[in-house]
């Protein structure tokens, strides 16, 4: 859950809430980000939406109380009567700092619409505003609210994929999010992969120790990924190594090698080997890959590559590492466009949607997705240029032709016309000539 400044105002009526409404986002359903919503609010019957809700009759948004039940089953029966957005009041004013207020219980996936959450005097208006007309009244009667998901903006949009290999769903959103990645490659968008790694160099591992789950004394970790058996997190670290430096390389085939190694590469211990056998088959060039992961290793006082285990860190897991820290990334998957992290379910197209909705100059492609989208507008100094041309090489036409025309109107009347009387005389007494001879025969 998120929290969003400054974007949830009551329009109607104008003086029930005149300061903006702090609200936060679940993380579950569908979040329209960089859209505006507006709708009537109707109050939930039953009030904490546990049950079935009763029809919505055109409002478009619901007021549910908190407790007795789930976020996700409150925001399901709302969903199920017609509405688009549930809000949800908390019991308290506590401003909103936790990200897991309104988690997700498991079935956040049968979830579309959005919901949010927003504080206890404020749902105590809304609420005692609305108990005052019913269901069934006209939208014209009933509280109006303006809502937007806000983005931040920029003129490079940045994307950081926060993924987990021994999660399936990360792979199911790469996947997902393939054919936008294509769509958008012409785009000023920076990606950056942060796959879930740790430090573990502390007090617990002394430094002749080593933890067979971790690269590099420690400093680079997973999780043992099968207890007991033979794979260990130190063959997923350098799995994303691997990754990390395809993706470097040849992101767009990245892309193909995450959707085959998914299916492949199904045991840890052989990470390793079916990597290879992976990379050959969607043509990505293995030495290329080991030395860009040979290379990462440097030496920590000369920035030197070194095999030598006792000094070194590694470039590139250092950077993610230093990522996940500045960007407060606490679960995988996840998504953060422009530092702001994704909620809701996360799919391509939505993930598409936020990336659009970044841009400060917005691409012709994101038109359908970006709210009052127009076109770019042409420099009004060209256009006047362009104009100013035009004219004139209109003119020279016109000129040109006239002068055309009178040229070979004088050529006809000094030079063609006599030529032609001359032959035409000629020919006139050639038949003369002619004529005279057959008299004369006879």
């Amino acid at each position: 859950m998120s929290l969003i400044q400054c974007k949830l105002k009551v329009i109607r009526p104008p003086n029930l809430i005149t300061e903006n409404i702090d609200y936060s986002i679940a993380n579950f359903g569908i979040i329209p980000f960089g859209h505006r919503l507006m709708g009537a609010v109707d109050m939930a019957i039953p009030k904490n939406g546990c049950s079935d809700l009763q029809p919505t009759y055109g409002a478009q948004f619901i007021l549910i109380e908190r407790g007795d039940c789930t976020f996700v089953t409150k925001v399901r029966n709302a969903e199920k009567a017609g509405y688009s957005l549930a809000i949800i009041g908390n019991n308290n004013d506590d401003p909103f700092q936790s990200d897991f207020e309104m988690a997700d219980d498991g079935y956040g996936y049968q979830v579309q619409i959005p919901s949010i959450f927003i504080k206890k005097k404020h749902f105590d208006q809304l609420q005692n505003k609305a108990w005052n007309y019913s269901i069934a009244d006209t939208n014209d009667e009933k509280i109006m609210l303006l809502l937007k998901f806000d983005v931040v903006k920029s003129e490079i949009v940045s994307v950081i994929f926060g993924l987990n290999l021994q999660d399936r769903e990360s792979f199911k959103i790469i996947d997902d999010f393939k054919p936008y990645y294509i769509k958008l490659q012409d785009q000023n968008i920076n990606y950056t992969l942060v796959y879930s790694i740790m430090n573990f160099q502390s007090e617990s591992y002394k430094n002749n120790e080593t933890n067979p789950d971790c690269i590099c004394q420690n400093r680079y970790c997973a999780f043992d990924p099968d207890g007991d058996a033979i794979g260990t997190g130190k063959d997923v670290v350098n799995e994303v190594l691997r990754e990390t430096c395809i993706f470097q390389k040849y992101p767009q085939k990245w892309f193909e090698y995450m959707d085959q190694f998914n299916f492949k590469c199904t045991r840890v211990q052989s990470y390793s080997v079916c990597s290879q056998q992976v990379m050959d088959m969607v043509g990505i060039p293995k030495q290329e890959i080991k030395n860009c992961f040979d290379d990462s290793f440097v030496d920590q006082n000369t920035s030197l590559p070194t095999k030598n285990d006792t000094n070194v860190i590694n470039i590139l897991l250092e950077n993610q590492l230093h990522i996940q820290q500045i960007a407060g990334m606490n679960g995988y998957p996840s998504v953060l466009v422009n530092a702001q992290t994704y909620k809701g379910q996360i799919t391509g197209k939505g993930i598409f949607g936020e990336i659009c909705n970044c841009f400060e100059k917005t691409p012709k492609l994101c038109s359908f997705e970006v709210d009052d989208y127009s076109s770019p507008n042409v420099d009004e100094s060209f256009t006047l240029y362009m104009v100013i041309i035009t004219v004139i090489v209109v003119i020279l036409l016109v000129l040109g032709f006239y002068f055309l025309s009178k040229l070979i109107k004088k050529d006809s009347q000094e030079v063609t016309q006599p030529k032609v009387n001359e032959m035409v005389s000629q020919y006139i007494k050639f038949y003369e000539g002619k004529d005279k001879q057959k008299e004369g025969s006879i």
